[in-house]
């Protein structure tokens, strides 16, 4: 049924759809307060969801509400039958993903799908070269690839050189990267005269979009093949979207989540064809499964059915995000937790802008910060070891360093004319 389920008819489609939803809207009543209530503030109940429609009826999710619940209140299984967790990063305090065996099994499945799809088989080495804000994704790439039967050499704290020597010795034939990353490796290897491996034959590109002419060039840059994928971290991880060979688009696990995309605005369905939000509801997750949960991104569906003969729904690449989160290499960065933490450093929030550049294709972070009396310190070495403090405290947190600089009020001004990130 794995190899069968993307080309289901549209009846086929809706009674799957619908019993899962069911069964997660009845487990959640029962076993979730924090659902439970919002369902009985609308009135609504598991009986009430007797079409795909009743899911308007339904309130939407945020991450403010997955931060409101930590650690625990949104699963929808014991604590023992829970068999890993992760946390990442909320404005104001981490985010939780429980995971029951079922669902790494799912993931593991899920994964090897995508992998599998975009022409990974079991005579491949994989090669993971993603930044450590990516770890749940690493985790996830990896066991997916292994259940092709791949071998697998996942990401080490290692520099750029030694990756690319480790791709050559190793006779790497599949590459996991972002679109910058791999930008970024091509350059390295054209500035030092070095030639590809010829064992290389396709590269996966996740985290990022990639428009169509850096994507050929670092195709016969490498001389590959590419392959994009698309997710996020709160619901399945990084096989929620990924490209067939006709790679138009990325095909949706209709299978594990039922999507919608929304005027960000008003919360109503757009236009067929428009861009608005991204809004899932898992049906295949077992430890806390999301309700009509706003992902912040923004894409358009594409009404026309792919010639690969896959019937699941198909969306854009990501257009932006909606929910004041910049996405750097792949990793997604709250500007509200910026603020908690710049208040955290200086006890209150200074004026500041996040200041985002291109160095040989990888983005680096400079966050300025508007001097002003409060920021005062009687020595030139007080303010570099308060700057110093909020920079360990980003890198612990994201996986990416990011430089405090102080700035002239006036010069900040001129540079960010009102806004509060520039890329550059």
């Amino acid at each position: 049924m794995e190899q069968k389920v993307e080309y289901l008819s549209p009846e086929g489609w809706r009674q799957w759809h619908l019993e899962l939803l069911q069964s997660t809207i009845n487990r959640i009543y029962h076993r979730v307060p924090f659902y439970r209530k919002l369902m009985d503030e609308k009135g609504i109940t598991p009986e009430d969801i007797t079409d795909l429609s009743a899911l308007k009826k339904l309130p939407f999710t945020t991450r403010e509400h997955l931060e409101k619940n930590y650690p625990y209140d949104l699963f929808a299984v014991p604590l023992r039958d829970i068999v890993r967790l992760h946390t990442f990063p909320g404005p104001r305090t981490p985010i939780v993903k429980g995971f029951t065996k079922r669902d790494l099994t799912s993931i593991r499945k899920l994964t090897a799908r995508f992998l599998s799809t975009s022409g990974v088989s079991s005579e491949d080495i994989v090669q993971i070269c993603l930044d450590p804000g990516m770890s749940i994704w690493i985790e996830e790439l990896k066991e997916g690839a292994e259940e092709l039967g791949a071998s697998v050499i996942p990401p080490d704290p290692q520099s750029v050189t030694n990756r690319v020597r480790i791709m050559k010795d190793f006779r790497t034939s599949v590459l996991i990267t972002t679109p910058s990353y791999a930008l970024y490796l091509v350059h390295f290897m054209q500035e030092r005269g070095l030639v590809p491996p010829e064992s290389l034959h396709l590269v996966i590109l996740v985290g990022e979009g990639m428009d169509a002419p850096q994507r050929l060039r670092l195709e016969k840059a490498l001389g590959v093949d590419t392959r994009l994928g698309y997710g996020i971290t709160e619901a399945i991880g990084p096989a929620m979207g990924y490209e067939c060979e006709r790679r138009e688009g990325y095909h949706l696990a209709a299978d594990y989540f039922l999507a919608e995309i929304i005027d960000p605005e008003t919360g109503e369905d757009v236009k067929e064809g428009e861009a608005g939000e991204l809004v899932i509801t898992t049906l295949m997750v077992k430890a806390n499964p999301l309700i009509r949960f706003r992902t912040g991104d923004l894409c358009r569906f594409l009404p026309e059915r792919c010639p690969c003969g896959r019937t699941t729904p198909r969306i854009s690449q990501i257009l932006g995000q909606c929910d004041g989160r910049v996405s750097i290499r792949g990793i997604k960065i709250s500007l509200s937790y910026i603020e908690a933490l710049l208040k955290q450093t200086y006890d209150h929030i200074p004026e500041y802008l996040l200041y985002i550049r291109q160095e040989k294709y990888l983005e680096e972070l400079e966050l300025w910060v508007a001097m002003n009396e409060k920021l005062f310190e009687p020595s030139i070495l007080g303010l570099h070891k308060i700057a110093e403090k909020f920079e360990k405290a980003f890198e612990e947190t994201f996986g990416l360093p990011c430089r405090l600089k102080l700035v002239e009020k006036e010069h900040l001004l001129q540079v960010s004319q009102g806004k509060k990130v520039i890329r550059a």
